[in-house]
């Protein structure tokens, strides 16, 4: 082999090992949720409000929708190991944008209106958490406190025959997930 075939099979080769390495320590991104037809992981609802999603996405690649952040850390979480887990994400409740779970500052806020009334509003500016808390109230939380948080749920509303009605959640559900 002459040496600019040397050269050129070492480049290849020296290119090829840096690609796969940075891929493997590349941060995981947040994957496209098919609004109205992704399932949430642990509820089954279809995913629909841009407000209130959440993810996971696995070292292996996977990954994992819910519609609530209370499906993700109150049920989904919990039966995870850490090491396994690349990423979680919760959308931004002003701006819709992504923002990794550990960033996040949240909102315990009883009166808001979350798909499965879990009732935290996640933001990824500590300003804007604020500026929502002055609005509405509510207790400022980040991710320790989610850890610790109680989980319970409060009233869901749901529309029947183009009726607004109120439904109490029951926190004393399986822990194999939502009941509906």
């Amino acid at each position: 082999m002459n040496t600019t075939k040397k050269w050129m099979t070492g480049l290849m080769i020296g290119g090829a090992s840096v690609a796969l390495a940075a891929c493997s320590t590349a941060s995981a991104e947040p994957f496209e949720i098919k609004w109205g037809k992704t399932e949430c992981e642990v509820c089954k609802m279809k995913v629909t409000d841009r407000q209130f999603a959440a993810e996971a996405v696995m070292e292996n690649g996977k990954g994992y929708a819910f519609d609530d952040i209370g499906c993700l850390m109150r049920d989904w979480y919990p039966k995870q190991k850490e090491d396994k887990i690349a990423a979680m994400y919760v959308k931004d409740y002003k701006t819709k944008a992504w923002v990794e779970l550990e960033d996040g500052h949240y909102v315990y806020d009883e009166m808001a209106k979350t798909p499965m009334a879990y009732n935290i509003v996640s933001f990824g500016k500590e300003t804007d958490a604020k500026s929502y808390m002055k609005d509405h109230g509510g207790k400022l939380m980040d991710l320790d406190d989610l850890k610790k948080h109680d989980w319970k749920r409060g009233k869901m509303e749901m529309k029947m025959d183009g009726e607004d009605s109120e439904m109490k959640m029951d926190d004393s559900s399986s822990d194999e997930g939502h009941s509906h």
